[in-house]
């Protein structure tokens, strides 16, 4: 088998490039390896660093009080309870209500309230167990007197609904969101909204108009986003059910940052209404 002058040229060529390529590859690795050994090293000076700071800033929430430890449990355990007249409804949206304004402070969660109407429709709640209802109202309504809280971008209506917009500040709701709407009907009632990114756009619940929401185990860290007010309010124990959405991760990150679990339903088993009836296919 013969080989023209043209491949023997080649591989000589090939043989006389092998060195180079073997050394070129060897720098590139040695480079990349380099790049992330300085990449780890700057990543803990930046932490040591940030870290000096917010640690120096950290405030730690109070402890749950003893009239406050209802809020431990779960919505269905208060809801039997409720039901079953052991608790009142009264009692346990003001304990809600007292336990916001204990850590509000610190965790900068709560953008707008309704706490006066709340403490109404609770004492409504009261009487009307107390007149006596049915097993199949309570079926009808399965969270009976139980407060709820629900991310901003969630309309309530009367509340500011600004989505962390500075253009849409002093913008209040005319009417509730479908899921809020749902929700009341099963017998919860709204007490507060809590912060969201610019448009539940970001993985921080931080904007213009009301700010940073802080981390409830570390107020010098984020809750995540885009649902962190209600996942740092629900891990400082000051809401029984926090109400959220998620597309890419806003409710399910959230709860992983605070040490919280987050349901997120399969899709086609929660309504596709957007905050003023509009149906989205």
């Amino acid at each position: 088998m013969s080989i023209s002058n043209g491949e023997k040229a080649k591989n000589i060529q090939h043989h006389k490039n092998k060195p180079t390529k073997i050394f070129l590859g060897m720098a590139t690795n040695m480079l990349k390896h380099a790049f992330l050994i300085f990449r780890t090293y700057l990543d803990m000076v930046i932490d040591i660093i940030y870290g000096y700071f917010w640690e120096g800033t950290r405030k730690p929430l109070p402890d749950l009080e003893k009239k406050h430890a209802m809020l431990a449990e779960s919505a269905v355990t208060l809801a039997a309870k409720i039901r079953n007249k052991e608790l009142k409804s009264e009692e346990l949206v003001k304990a809600c209500i007292e336990r916001i304004q204990q850590v509000n402070p610190i965790i900068n969660a709560v953008t707008d309230e309704r706490f006066d109407d709340a403490l109404k429709e609770a004492q409504e709640v009261d009487k009307l167990i107390e007149s006596g209802l049915t097993d199949e109202y309570f079926q009808k309504k399965p969270f009976l007197g139980i407060p709820f809280t629900t991310k901003e971008s969630h309309a309530i209506s009367g509340l500011l609904h600004t989505l962390g917009l500075v253009a849409r500040r002093d913008v209040r709701a005319h009417e509730d969101a479908e899921c809020v709407r749902r929700l009341r009907e099963a017998g919860a009632i709204p007490v507060a909204v809590t912060n969201v990114p610019e448009v539940n756009k970001w993985m921080e619940s931080r904007n213009y108009v009301f700010g940073q929401t802080c981390n409830p185990h570390h107020s010098g860290r984020t809750p995540g986003g885009s649902s962190g007010g209600e996942a740092a309010l629900c891990a400082a124990r000051a809401t029984p059910i926090s109400l959220c959405s998620d597309i890419g991760g806003s409710t399910r990150m959230p709860a992983f940052f605070c040490g919280l679990y987050a349901l997120n339903l399969t899709s086609g088993y929660t309504s596709l209404k957007d905050d003023y009836g509009t149906t989205w296919g």
